[in-house]
C-alpha cells in the first residue's frame, strides 16, 4: 500500500492508457457496428453516391383521388358536396395549367433563344460604338456622365470606407 501512495503518479499514468486503450477499443467497435448499419441495400431507393435531386414538376397535374364513404356513413347531399370539391379542384388545376403554358411562352418569346440573344448583344455593342468617347482628359471631365462614372470607378477600385 505504501508503495502506491509513493509511487502515485506512476499509477495514474497507467491507469490513464488503460482508460485509453478501452476507449479505443470501445470506439473502433462502435464504428465497425455504424459502417455495417450504413451499407448500400439493393433495396434502397438511392445508391450512397448518387445525388439526390428533386424531380421535375410534371406538366400534367397529378389525377383527383376520390376518397369512397361506405352507404351507410353517408350523409344527405354527400354525392353533391363531393361533385362539388372535385369541380372546384379540377377548375384549380385547369387554372394552374393555364398558367404554366403562359409561362413557359412569355419566357420562349422574352428570351428567345441563343441566336436571340446573340442578336441582343450584337445590338448592344453596337449601340455604344456609336457613341463617341471624348478623347483628352480636359474633355472627359467637362462631361457629367464622365465625371459620374469616375466618381463610380473610384468607389470601386479605392480600399474600402472601413479601411481607409
Amino acid at each position: 500500500m505504501n508503495w502506491i501512495f509513493d509511487n502515485l503518479q506512476i499509477v495514474v499514468l497507467v491507469l490513464l492508457g488503460v482508460g485509453s486503450l478501452v476507449k479505443t477499443v470501445l470506439e473502433s467497435k462502435a464504428n465497425q457496428k455504424r459502417e455495417q448499419e450504413e451499407e448500400y441495400d439493393p433495396g434502397d431507393v438511392f445508391a450512397p453516391d448518387e445525388d439526390y435531386r428533386e424531380p421535375a414538376m410534371p406538366s400534367v397535374p397529378p389525377p383527383l383521388t376520390r376518397q369512397v364513404v361506405p352507404h351507410s356513413q353517408r350523409e344527405s347531399g354527400y354525392d353533391e358536396a363531393v361533385a362539388i370539391e372535385t369541380a372546384k379542384a379540377l377548375k384549380h388545376q385547369q387554372d394552374l395549367a393555364e398558367r404554366l403554358r403562359q409561362i413557359r411562352d412569355t419566357k420562349a418569346t422574352t428570351t428567345g433563344g441563343a441566336a436571340a440573344t446573340r442578336a441582343r448583344v450584337a445590338n448592344k455593342g453596337a449601340a455604344k460604338s456609336a457613341v463617341q468617347v471624348p478623347a483628352g482628359i480636359r474633355a472627359r471631365l467637362r462631361d457629367p456622365l464622365e465625371v459620374r462614372r469616375a466618381f463610380v470607378m473610384r468607389e470601386i477600385l479605392d480600399p474600402p470606407v472601413g479601411l481607409r
